[in-house]
């Protein structure tokens, strides 16, 4: 049978290290067309080389644990070590597959998936798409890696396809230490499914500790509201035009530069794309007075403060839009939104949008 299977990508320490060439260092910035857009800050435009470097050591380290480890049981110790580079706990969400993960469950499908399915040495091939790679730094503690896979496995004696996935995995600095917070996995357009044929699944169980998350409770609720404003402004600006005010508001929402990078619809966007996109989808596509619900579906709603500067929302939208005067299906969506805090005002720095399996 053919089925998608919850993927966690890593690259090689090789392409780690060669791949600092194809990182926001050599990517130009976006000329955008909102004065807005335009605005300079040293929370965007700063590179940390030598942060980069840091992430990129952890992920070969990571690399290393994945190829070694492939089809040698859920609780060997290269399975250990993968698991080890999470900091799992309360604020952790995996999407993948369609589908919501909390600690738990990411841990489960890491250690069955490469411990038990890949075969033995069925890492065949662990690489980034050219020119994907990138290393978003914010604050010197918080990086956003971000890239579409090409890798190759070998599953039950047979090499499977070439898997494409628009991938972003969220780092914090933990006690000196990079660790995985959030992950966000959905197929790039075409990518074929994984045929594990006649392979049993048996889940490995989960043995990491979980950490007691610092809250910040005010910070969450200014990023909340932000949020609220973002969901106002598209609902006012709906098929007012491309040039709207309220859409200018909405694009003033963002921080784009050549750290911006948004996944959506299984394709890449850059700053440019994402503001043309919302301007025309929002201001031009929606009908007037079109957004009927833009709300998170039940409680999937989820604030993850880092530091007090940098936050991540997760949440499955339901979202109701009129288009040509006919009410659309609901979009229920994965939605990653990356926030940084920049002269007191809450941007967007990274969008990652992905199509939604579960119940509704």
């Amino acid at each position: 049978m053919k089925t998608k299977l919850v993927l966690t990508v890593i690259l090689t320490s090789f392409l780690f290290l060669a791949g600092c060439s194809n990182n926001e260092d050599s990517v130009e910035e976006s000329v955008v067309a909102s004065k807005a857009s335009k605005s300079k800050s040293s929370v965007i435009d700063k590179t940390y080389p030598g942060v980069q470097k840091q992430v990129l050591k952890a992920f070969g380290a990571i690399a290393t644990s994945i190829t070694n480890g492939a089809g040698y049981g859920c609780g060997s110790d290269f399975m250990e070590q993968l698991i080890s580079f999470h900091a799992y706990g309360d604020k952790f969400v995996e999407f993948n597959n369609g589908l919501v993960y909390d600690s738990d469950g990411n841990e489960i499908n890491e250690r069955t998936f490469f411990g038990t399915i890949v075969d033995k040495g069925g890492v065949k091939q662990f690489a980034a798409m050219p020119g994907t790679l990138k290393v978003a730094v914010y604050f010197g503690n918080v990086a956003n890696l971000t890239f579409v896979s090409d890798f190759i496995l070998k599953i039950g004696g047979l090499e499977q396809p070439p898997i494409n996935n628009l991938i972003t995995l969220l780092f914090v600095k933990v006690k000196g230490d990079w660790k995985m917070v959030h992950e966000h996995h959905s197929p790039v357009v075409g990518n074929e499914d994984i045929d594990i044929g006649s392979v049993v699944v048996v889940p490995c169980e989960p043995s990491s500790d979980r950490l007691n998350n610092k809250s910040y409770p005010d910070e969450e609720q200014e990023v909340l509201e932000t949020f609220g404003a973002i969901a106002t402004s598209i609902t006012l600006g709906a098929g007012h035009g491309y040039d709207g005010e309220h859409m200018d508001k909405l694009i003033s929402f963002h921080a784009y530069g050549h750290k911006f990078v948004e996944f959506n619809n299984g394709e890449v966007f850059d700053s440019a794309d994402n503001e043309h996109n919302e301007r025309k989808f929002f201001g031009e596509t929606v009908d007037i007075g079109g957004v009927n619900r833009f709300a998170p579906l039940g409680e999937s709603l989820k604030i993850a403060v880092y530091n007090g500067n940098v936050a991540n929302l997760t949440f499955i939208s339901d979202f109701h839009l009129e288009i040509g005067g006919v009410e659309q299906p609901p979009i229920n969506n994965l939605i990653t939104l990356l926030f940084v805090k920049i002269k007191g005002e809450w941007k967007m720095v990274h969008e990652h949008h992905s199509p939604y399996s579960g119940p509704a």
